[in-house]
């Protein structure tokens, strides 16, 4: 277990939050203390953080709560301008330097190591809002390229619904389990695909989906989970102006593909740059994001829990 030194709490009467700075200045908890409810997975009580490396596969991490994806979410081989990028990243891999911290906000700051790139993110804690602002900063003498995508992952129940942007009604696959939707790059419905699969809905834990889809560039940057379990939502709220494209990962049992156990349930929304989830491939489509040597890229995500007023009068 962590120590209470690797743990930071920000709590509002709304609210509580829990930052690890040890394991990819992670948030590993958002909670609601009115119902209680917890929005996030959770990790395995005896999951070591691993040595941080190119190899290093993001099954051995924590998996759990929201965590970075940069300069890329899938490997990356010596052939990507820039060379090789570990799975998910390098900045899940890393411990992140606190650099301030109170009852509500914290600021952590870790320096990638497949790239130049120095991330920055404060997190404070408003009401019922968690907003967090982010800085990558170019901290080498050559330009760099890379994709960012949040990587939420979002506990659930059978049947709670998922909401994504006004004005998406179809989605670029990118991945399917046993094909069950259909080849990388077919375009599928939303909410439901023409064969009648119910996608804003989510599906038991043992059904063996796994599925990764992306939009097309979003109009506004509002999407959500309803819990029906207490009648809360968690709400995601970005610019499509700095993020413009949301991934959504939909997992029901079906990944890792080869274990036997702690597979995984859980649905993400990610907004991310790119329609690519790997830098290699964004570079070719000319999607990656750049920045020259002292520049920096600024944006910005915010996580908050709505409650039903009938359900938790104020």
């Amino acid at each position: 277990m962590p120590s209470q030194v690797d743990r930071h709490i920000l709590q509002s009467d709304h609210l509580a939050i829990e930052v690890r700075p040890r394991e990819g200045g992670r948030i590993a908890s958002l909670r609601s203390p009115y119902s209680g409810l917890e929005f996030l997975t959770q990790t395995q009580p005896d999951h070591i953080p691993p040595e941080p490396s190119l190899n290093a596969e993001f099954r051995n991490g924590p998996c759990a709560g929201i965590e970075e994806c940069l300069p890329t979410v899938a490997r990356c081989d010596a052939s990507t301008e820039g060379g090789a990028a570990p799975d998910h990243g390098d900045f899940w891999q890393l411990p992140w330097d606190v650099k301030h911290t109170d009852d509500r906000s914290i600021t952590l700051s870790a320096d990638g190591f497949s790239r130049t790139l120095r991330f920055t993110k404060h997190l404070a804690v408003n009401d019922d809002t968690l907003r967090v602002d982010y800085f990558v900063t170019n901290v080498g003498s050559r330009s760099q390229s890379f994709v960012y995508a949040c990587h939420p992952l979002f506990a659930v129940d059978q049947g709670d619904h998922i909401v994504l942007p006004t004005g998406v009604h179809s989605l670029r696959l990118d991945y399917s389990r046993g094909n069950r939707l259909g080849n990388r790059g077919d375009v599928v419905s939303w909410p439901v695909t023409a064969s009648g699969v119910r996608l804003d809905r989510v599906g038991s834990a043992d059904t063996g989906h796994a599925d990764m889809l992306y939009t097309e560039p979003v109009d506004n940057g509002i999407c959500s989970i309803l819990r029906h379990s207490t009648g809360q939502s968690l709400e995601v709220l970005f610019d499509p102006g700095t993020l413009p494209y949301l991934g959504i990962w939909l997992c029901y049992g079906g990944w890792p593909d080869n274990a036997s156990d702690n597979r995984q349930y859980a649905v993400a929304l990610e907004p991310t740059t790119s329609p690519h989830n790997s830098l290699n491939a964004a570079q070719q489509a000319q999607a990656a994001k750049s920045l020259r040597p002292g520049e920096a890229f600024k944006f910005s995500i915010s996580f908050g829990v709505r409650n039903t007023p009938e359900r938790f009068p104020k």
